[in-house]
């Protein structure tokens, strides 16, 4: 009898679940791809001239899925999971691991739910943030996923308001310096972020005006220093914590379709206690393009980005970068369709960009193709670098460049759609890039001032569901 009811309990309990589990829906969204990476010279070096980017044929295989289970229109929750690898590493290849344990990992989790009978939208856990990036993503913030709390909420038909508190790094939960003590080592190890933005809305134009403040505590200084994007040239340890902000605005125009115009301007600021560690710059960029053609998308993108002056003793001039989202087309600056298949460094600020693009050009069903061509000249001044050997996280790999630097990338790729969820795409590079040698010999003499052109093709297929 006891038997009889326990297993009655448990068909009870199995069927609650079953009735709570289908209030709530699963919906599952990813993509997988497979793909091989040719990739030489991608320090501009080749390996007669000391280079060390000669492992030149890479296969990478990476896979994400998001798990969104709604309960209704006003929540919801997320699991985004990721697993990727290079094929044959020791974590992937039974040659060298036994094992078939395969590293998957956690890329974003949250939930997001709408306030009673109002719009007001709240976000909190893991996710991507980005501040408003309109021609190309964000040059400042883009794509970064970080613990946050973001909330949102229209305010008319035209605006909109949304503000958000981050914590982008945080090194230890106590201090380490004893119980009760305010001196440990790691007692101010945070960098903390709080933005608004206001996104306005009319017919043929929009625009996202934004502000961030930053706190970064004395104590990141380890974590920071790696970053090329926060540092000045010559920084030293934090003696105080360090004041940062943001503004800016991404701006986008359609009224004149299918002439399509979007920009972005942004400043930033480090104040820190010492001059030296001092950052702030600004940047913009705009694409204008034309949209009127079945068979092909012509568009001009141009960006510019403040660059170093020849002093130390003064911080930096360039602007400041939490993580650039920023990319003009598929191979220097990032933007490539399959991974680890582009460059993309927060070095590359200072820098002058002109560029003409043709996008999804067409001529056969379910065949489209793009053409690059960027321009790429360097702002920062050359005094500074054959003035200074060791500046902090500025390399002479061709990523910061001078007034006397420039490069020139064409890419060309295809996308061959088999089926509407499986695409086929090859992908061609090209950067050469011509650094000054009287401005960069003395400062890396293992490189003496030498360069060799980039190249790239990447072939994969990618199904995205």
């Amino acid at each position: 009898m006891k038997k009889l009811m326990i297993l009655a309990i448990l068909a009870t309990l199995v069927l609650a679940m079953a009735g709570t589990a289908s209030a709530v829906d699963l919906e599952a969204k990813g993509k997988f791809q497979f793909q091989a990476n040719f990739m030489d010279n991608s320090d501009f070096l080749s390996a007669k001239n000391n280079g060390v980017q000669e492992d030149d044929l890479n296969f990478y295989f990476r896979a994400r899925t998001q798990f969104r289970f709604i309960a209704n229109e006003n929540l919801m929750s997320e699991l985004y999971v990721e697993y990727k690898t290079r094929i044959g590493t020791a974590s992937d290849s039974s040659l060298v691991d036994s094992s078939s344990d395969r590293t998957l990992g956690i890329k974003r989790v949250f939930l997001q739910y709408r306030f009673p009978e109002t719009e007001v939208l709240t976000t909190a856990g893991i996710f991507s943030i980005n501040l408003p990036g309109a021609a190309a993503g964000s040059m400042v913030m883009g794509d970064l996923d970080a613990g946050a709390l973001t909330i949102s909420t229209p305010i008319t038909d035209v605006i909109a308001a949304s503000v958000g508190f981050i914590r982008a790094y945080d090194a230890t939960s106590d201090d380490s310096g004893g119980v009760y003590s305010t001196t440990g080592s790691n007692s101010k190890d945070e960098l903390d972020l709080f933005y608004g933005a206001v996104p306005v809305t009319i017919d043929g134009l929009e625009a996202t005006p934004y502000f961030m403040y930053g706190l970064i505590g004395k104590d990141t200084y380890t974590a920071v220093s790696g970053r090329a994007g926060l540092t000045a040239p010559s920084a030293a340890t934090f003696t105080k914590s360090v004041n940062s902000w943001w503004a800016g605005t991404s701006f986008g125009m359609t009224m004149f379709d299918p002439i399509v115009l979007k920009a972005d301007f942004a400043y930033g600021d480090l104040d820190a206690d010492q001059k030296q560690n001092d950052r702030s710059g600004w940047g913009a960029d705009l694409s204008l393009a034309y949209t009127g053609m079945d068979f092909m998308q012509p568009k001009f993108v141009f960006a510019y980005t403040s660059g170093e002056d020849d002093k130390t003793s003064n911080g930096s001039e360039r602007l400041p970068v939490i993580n650039n989202d920023f990319a003009f087309g598929t191979y220097y600056y990032g933007g490539s369709a399959l991974t680890s298949a582009d460059l993309n460094s927060n070095q590359q600020v200072g820098q002058m960009v002109l560029g003409l693009s043709f996008e999804d050009i067409s001529f056969l069903d379910k065949l489209t193709h793009d053409f690059h061509f960027l321009y790429i000249k360097g702002t920062n001044d050359k005094d500074l670098i054959q003035n200074n050997t060791g500046l902090t996280n500025i390399s002479a790999d061709g990523n910061f460049l001078t007034t006397k630097d420039q490069a020139f990338e064409i890419d060309f790729n295809t996308n061959y759609q088999i089926y509407d969820e499986l695409a086929a795409i090859i992908e061609f590079g090209y950067i050469g890039m011509d650094l000054d040698k009287d401005t960069w010999s003395a400062y890396d003499t293992t490189r003496d001032g030498k360069e060799d052109p980039a190249l790239k093709l990447a072939v994969g297929l990618v199904y995205e569901f």
